[in-house]
């Protein structure tokens, strides 16, 4: 089964501020309903790299990973690839892009 949604939001935080945040890989588990276990490589976000995250559930550890796939900092896009328990995957496209009164609209499809 196939389900497209694009959620978005306004915020008045700087598209800056919010790049260095998804592109920091401890960072993920603040907006990943996970806990951030590790990088491969370790470092900044890149192309190819796998997080690795863990989420609670029905009394255990559920194992996920969110793989970088191409990513644009001047632009500021980054595509995701996240492999969830079951054989779910799901591919996002997250963008960030610059209101007029210095805040961003993120859209996470």
């Amino acid at each position: 089964m196939l389900v497209n949604v694009c959620p978005t939001g306004v915020t008045s935080v700087a598209p800056e501020r919010i790049w260095q945040i998804v592109t920091a890989p401890e960072r993920f588990g603040d907006w990943t309903d996970a806990d951030y276990v590790s990088a491969d490589p370790p470092g900044p976000a890149t192309t190819g790299q796998v997080i690795h995250l863990g989420a609670s559930g029905l009394g255990r550890v559920w194992p996920r990973t969110i793989e970088i796939g191409k990513m644009d900092s001047n632009h500021r896009w980054i595509d995701l690839v996240a492999r969830l328990p079951f054989q779910i995957r799901v591919d996002e496209h997250l963008t960030l892009t610059p209101t007029p009164e210095g805040g961003t609209l993120v859209r996470f499809n």
